[in-house]
């Protein structure tokens, strides 16, 4: 069991799958696009390793990383930063030409060509200018053991979810009576492995996008678990048995520098980066008809020097203001579920007592600012419109902000489906 719980910890393995959605353009040039230059890290001591997540149980997927997060530790800065790679990715192969960067991995495994992992690095590096150190891989049955070992983990929902569930793992996946829509509503939840996998591989209601997002809630929520157990010191003991549950080219004495960030890592020390649609990527048609995002190239490189960038010093981290959440909307867990949100923003924040039922919500800055990008950020995250916001200048306070959620407050501020209400839920 320990094997799974480490392993889950030091390489914060998810493992999911599906397609990116969006408009489709007209079919994409297949010339081979100019490298990248390659992310400048300055002075830092910066180690990149890929976590990578595939269904690799069927012999018709063996390779194909459907899953593709990006983790930076900085042993300068003391920070971990995430990033989610879209698995249609539109790029250039090196030794194969242009295809979707899920499949370059698979690619390096077959016959006459190099490994997956240098083919896949070389990849990274061709056409975001990344240096990876390392690779780890795990698949669907691991990811379960993974999360079941752990004990499950907690996640804050955000935005529902809903999708098609098999009623009960052991049952046949090709009969269509062994599968019920399935709904995990707003709220705080505990997980096992097997509803921690469908929450990471849906698309029903949502997209590729926000599976990168959802990828990474739950590797913080394994982050979280582990920290709490006090799991990372046992790794010296369990590493024979882990490396029997994660294939990886990663060694114990790469990792044990890692162990004392991973220890005490804090939210605001962490950053978490994904690809936008319309923004970093853009939807487009292959020649062979399927759908795929092809990057813009200043907007991604942008990006990847953001992403390289210690994440306190792009935050607003540096600052940690203090908030505090009451909850009047009648719902519980709400006031967990928005104070989750912006703990991982960099703030602050502390949970009040449940409130009389308001309808409108309100946000009262005590810090006095007439203008003031925390008061924005908070604005944009819990959707609070200027109206509401009060500006109380206070010169000796506990907390600069205090936040009251009203019965018209909802948190989901991505793009995705609203459940409907007639399906069973968690």
């Amino acid at each position: 069991m320990r094997k799974f719980v480490c392993a889950a910890y030091v390489f914060m393995l998810i493992a999911l799958g599906g397609i990116a959605q969006g408009q489709d353009s007209a079919s994409i040039d297949e010339s081979v696009p100019d490298p990248v230059s390659v992310v400048d890290e300055g002075d830092q001591d910066i180690r990149n390793y890929i976590l990578l997540g595939s269904d690799n149980a069927h012999a018709t997927n063996i390779g194909r990383t459907d899953v593709m997060v990006i983790v930076s530790a900085n042993l300068s800065a003391q920070t971990i930063a995430m990033l989610s790679l879209p698995r249609d990715l539109h790029v250039f192969v090196p030794g194969v030409g242009m295809s979707k960067i899920n499949t370059a991995f698979a690619y390096g495994e077959a016959d006459g060509m190099q490994s997956g992992f240098v083919l896949l690095k070389e990849t990274v590096l061709y056409n975001l200018g990344l240096s990876i150190d390392g690779f780890a891989r795990v698949n669907f049955a691991g990811f379960r053991d993974i999360i079941d070992s752990l004990g499950g983990i907690e996640i804050a929902v955000d935005c529902g979810i809903q999708d098609w569930r098999l009623i009960s793992a052991d049952l046949d996946p090709n009969d269509e009576a062994n599968w019920e829509m399935f709904t995990l509503p707003i709220g705080i939840h505990e997980l096992d492995g097997d509803t921690a996998l469908w929450y990471l591989r849906s698309r029903r209601t949502s997209s590729d996008f926000d599976r990168g997002r959802r990828h990474q809630i739950v590797l913080r929520a394994i982050l979280k678990r582990a920290q709490q157990a006090g799991l990372l010191p046992q790794l010296t003991q369990v590493w024979p048995q882990m490396i029997e549950v994660v294939e990886t080219n990663i060694s114990l004495d790469d990792l044990l520098p890692l162990i004392p960030i991973a220890t005490s890592l804090s939210p605001e020390r962490v950053a978490t980066y994904r690809f936008e649609q319309n923004v970093d990527v853009r939807s487009s048609r292959a020649p062979d008809g399927g759908a795929v995002q092809v990057t813009v190239p200043a907007q991604v490189e942008t990006l990847m020097i953001e992403f390289l960038t210690p994440p306190t010093s792009l935050q607003i981290g540096r600052e940690q203001p203090r908030v505090w959440i009451g909850n009047a909307s009648g719902i519980n867990d709400l006031g967990d579920v928005a104070a989750e949100r912006l703990r991982w923003e960099g703030f602050q924040v502390e949970i009040g007592e449940t409130l009389a039922y308001q309808y409108e919500s309100e946000l009262v800055d005590l810090s006095g600012s007439a203008k003031n990008s925390s008061r924005e950020i908070i604005q944009s995250l819990l959707r609070i419109d200027d109206e509401e916001v009060i500006v109380d200048p206070q010169s000796e306070r506990r907390v600069d902000f205090r936040v009251t959620l009203g019965g018209g407050y909802y948190a989901c501020t991505h793009n995705v489906i609203p459940p409907s209400e007639s399906t069973p839920s968690a």
